[in-house]
């Protein structure tokens, strides 16, 4: 079938009773930020067809690299994982910004959720890392700060229909029994945090985390069957739970390590197991393939670390189908960030295939932090996406942009 031209005139409705001419539409479209047209293209087919013919193509995502300790944190952008080349963007030090520990929540559409550990509750901020701006989120009711806050308790997410950012805390204390029925939500722009009522579940499974993917926010219960929950931000409701893959929760057996990640705009399970002489993980992934709808899982990577003192990169791991990223300790020393090429890369996944991943060489270099840490690493595309419509604050003071 022939490709459509693209539309060049004739009109586009923009509101009910209002029309603009093709071209005008196309100019208020490239003075939008990438976020806001990605969004705009669910509003009609017509309205993708302008998008998609006649405005910039959003380029790919780099790795971001969060690195942080009790004494400093940094961003680290990734610019060419092939050469290992990048650049520190940000920077801030304990002793400059009186915070004593800084832990990254999760990236949306060029911006960073930040999370302060030290302070009851876990203050949240949103770093433009390409801008260097900040912004301060009200912080969570005082009946909720009475223990310290992880960044593992938070999601932060983009609504596509809406255009909307969201915030969800999620009770995942390690210390928390007897489960919950009520979250706390936060529209970005709205002066205060909400109760979200939800059916009683078990308690959240410290640990594994709580990621965003494509609207919605996910978490492990915690209980004798370990299930998945999805938690609809726009509606603001749990959607569905399902079961784990079989063998694949938390706590199965000793040794043995569960997170969640996004991967390639899915849900997905990875499940490390710690042996002697290799560790090897098992990536799997909801409504992916074979495995039976929106709720199946399938397994999609199978990768082996022996020979190298490496763990895999959380929870960015698998990037564009063609690295894979690990995180090199050299005991209190030094953090290190590697990329690994796979064999077959560019290769599209067929239905229902697992790609065996061996991991047995150093390879490239990415960063290298003087100091021992937490290194996380995020799916991440630069945007001069504004926060003023938010009321811009400078949370961290102290924090520095090195161009």
């Amino acid at each position: 079938m022939a490709t459509p031209p693209p539309p060049t005139d004739g009109e586009v409705d923009v509101d009910e009773g209002l029309s603009l001419p093709t071209d005008a539409f196309v100019e208020v479209l490239l003075r939008l930020p990438p976020s806001c047209r990605l969004w705009a293209r669910l509003v009609c087919r017509h309205w993708r067809d302008v998008i998609d013919a006649r405005t910039p193509r959003i380029p790919p995502p780099k790795v971001l690299a969060f690195f942080s300790n009790d004494k400093t944190a940094s961003v680290y952008v990734v610019d060419d994982l092939e050469r290992g080349r990048g650049r520190e963007v940000w920077r801030i030090s304990a002793k400059e910004s009186r915070i004593r520990y800084v832990a990254a929540v999760g990236t949306c559409n060029g911006l960073l959720c930040l999370c302060d550990e030290d302070k009851p509750g876990g203050a949240i901020a949103l770093l433009n890392p390409a801008t260097g701006k900040t912004l301060r989120v009200p912080p969570l009711p005082v009946s909720y700060r009475r223990l310290y806050g992880y960044a593992k308790d938070y999601a932060f997410g983009f609504v596509p229909a809406t255009g909307a950012y969201k915030l969800l805390r999620v009770p995942c204390h390690g210390n928390m029994t007897g489960g919950f029925s009520v979250l706390q939500a936060l529209t970005l722009g709205d002066a205060a945090w909400r109760d979200v009522d939800v059916a009683p579940h078990d308690s959240c499974r410290f640990g594994t985390g709580v990621v965003s993917v494509g609207g919605a926010a996910y978490w492990v219960t915690e209980g004798v069957e370990e299930r998945v929950v999805l938690f609809d931000l726009r509606d603001e409701r749990v959607a569905f739970d399902a079961p784990l893959p079989e063998g694949a929760g938390p706590g199965k057996g000793w040794g043995s390590h569960c997170h969640l990640v996004e991967f390639h705009g899915r849900l997905g399970l990875a499940v490390t197991a710690y042996r002697t002489p290799a560790d090897k993980t098992e990536l799997w992934v909801l409504g992916d393939g074979a495995g039976g709808g929106a709720q199946g899982w399938s397994k999609r990577y199978s990768v082996r670390v022996e020979g190298v003192g490496h763990r895999l990169a959380e929870p960015h791991f698998a990037h564009v189908g063609e690295y894979v990223l690990t995180v090199q300790s050299e005991g209190r020393e030094k953090s290190h960030l590697h990329a690994h090429r796979m064999r077959d890369a560019g290769r599209k996944l067929l239905s229902s295939e697992v790609r065996s991943v061996r991991i047995e060489e150093p390879g490239t270099a990415l960063s290298s932090f003087k100091e021992p840490g937490c290194l996380r690493t995020f799916a991440y595309v630069e945007t001069t996406e504004p926060l003023s419509v938010y009321k811009v604050d400078r949370w961290i003071k102290g924090g520095s942009i090195r161009k």
